[in-house]
């Protein structure tokens, strides 16, 4: 072998192992925001790295298709390995990625070839040492613009999905996959056929400068401009229907507060009804007793103490709105045979918007009676504690499954279909960071029961404007 031959390829396997090295840090790049632990990311990208170097020793002479294939299905495997939620996803990422890799890479090769073309064509010198010049800056230029173009590739479709862990459907998947699926499937047509020509005439179809680089490169441009406008345009759907929910839960939570209000404005009316009759009724009673009728004013002092108790709420927590909402609660749950203890008492010191406890105590309690009613024990535990500025409400209820918690965000997830999280758990949080304060949810013993616990620390003064 002749010393530039060696040269050659001492050149080309720097390049190849700067390709892989750069590789393996975009898919580390890639995959991190969908890790519940962000820094396993990178044994995904060793694997890679560690697989490109294995296939691409001399002694394996394995198709080009079959290694990126073989590599890319080892690094989701790692992925998923590591994260066993929300496979589909991690699915996802490998394919995009495999599709991605090969886009940026071809167009930089593309455009490497065209000008070294162009510099062949002119003839300017037949030295040999000359041209391993040139080809050692052509290599270095395309591995720049190679890894540029990846780099940018990797954060634009970060930017147009979104850095978020979250359940994929089948439907989702496959709607989001395809156009990657596609890119892929054209890679293994552009190398067949390659391969096919150079059986034929035996010459590389990089030597048909022009029209070939040209058509390639106008596929891989068009193939990366669908992913990207399919995710993104994928994100804004997942995003409208976020808000259609948010509003949704926005006028539940409206209307329940109207229910409440027309609920006060009843009790209201009924208590001045009864304030305005109560002297009728003294006077009826004192005349029936001094007339002897004990029996009749008995039975009468009986169904006023009734209509009495009808206008009196079954829990008085110490504010009308929160009494309104927890006896509104405890008919539902007495109705429902779940047994309902509470020790709710509104803090009568500090600013704190009625409203916002409400928010909280309907989304807390609708949660649990939701959870128990499958339940054997049915038993829902509402309670409050003040220490100095801090107020604390706890709700407990009777669960004897498991409670997955996704490490995005904290919350658990709901096993309703298409749903993703409840808005309810997420308004709770809301609400209780209006008020320096946060939630936390988890199954734990409670009271001798298996139960899921949350709890919701205020801490009590101005509250903050949403």
């Amino acid at each position: 072998m002749q010393q530039i031959e060696l040269y050659y390829e001492l050149a080309n396997l720097v390049e190849n192992i700067c390709v892989t090295l750069f590789n393996a840090y975009c898919l580390v790049i890639w995959a991190r925001p969908f890790m519940a632990e962000r820094r396993k990311a990178k044994y995904a990208g060793i694997v890679y790295a560690a697989g490109m170097f294995v296939a691409g020793w001399p002694l394996f002479y394995i198709s080009a298709m079959l290694v990126y294939g073989a590599v890319t299905c080892a690094a989701f495997f790692v992925l998923w390995r590591l994260d066993r939620e929300y496979g589909a996803q991690k699915l996802f990422l490998a394919v995009t990625f495999f599709c991605l890799r090969w886009q940026a890479w071809r167009i930089a090769a593309c455009i490497s070839n065209g000008t070294y073309g162009l510099l062949e064509s002119l003839k300017l010198v037949k030295d040999k040492k000359f041209w391993f010049q040139v080809y050692v800056a052509d290599r270095s230029v395309m591995v720049i613009l190679g890894a540029a173009l990846m780099y940018a590739a990797v954060r634009c479709l970060l930017w147009a999905y979104g850095e978020r862990r979250e359940h994929m459907t089948i439907r989702e998947f496959l709607l989001l996959v395809m156009p990657s699926v596609s890119g892929v499937f054209a890679y293994g047509i552009f190398r067949y056929y390659n391969f096919i020509y150079e059986r034929d005439s035996g010459k590389s179809p990089f030597s048909l400068y022009g029209t070939y680089d040209l058509i390639i490169l106008c596929y891989t441009v068009v193939c990366f401009v669908t992913i990207f406008v399919m995710i993104y345009v994928f994100r804004q759907w997942k995003h409208e229907q976020e808000e259609d929910k948010q509003k949704e839960v926005l006028a539940r939570q409206i209307q329940d507060m109207q229910s409440h209000i027309d609920e006060v404005e009843r009790l209201y009316g009924d208590m001045r009804r009864l304030r305005h009759d109560v002297g009728n009724h003294l006077m009826t009673l004192e005349q029936l007793y001094g007339g002897g009728n004990y029996e009749e004013a008995v039975k009468y002092a009986r169904t006023l103490k009734q209509e009495m108790q009808e206008v009196t709420l079954d829990v008085s927590s110490g504010n009308p709105v929160t009494d309104v909402i927890l006896s509104g609660r405890k008919k539902e749950m007495e109705e429902k045979g779940i047994q309902f203890e509470c020790d709710f008492h509104y803090p009568q010191t500090g600013e704190m918007n009625v409203f916002d406890v409400s928010v909280i105590l309907n989304n807390a309690l609708s949660n649990a009676i939701e959870a128990v009613e499958q339940e054997k024990a049915t038993v829902v535990s509402l309670s409050s504690g003040l220490m100095k500025n801090i107020f604390m409400i706890e709700v407990s209820n009777s669960y004897s499954k498991e409670l997955h918690n996704d490490g995005a965000d904290g919350l658990p997830r709901t096993t309703k279909s298409g749903e993703g999280h409840g808005f309810g758990l997420a308004n709770i949080r809301y609400v209780a960071r209006k008020y320096y304060g946060d939630m936390e949810i988890g199954k734990e013993t409670y009271q001798g029961r298996e139960c899921c616990v949350l709890r919701v620390m205020l801490q009590l003064g101005e509250s903050q404007s949403s």
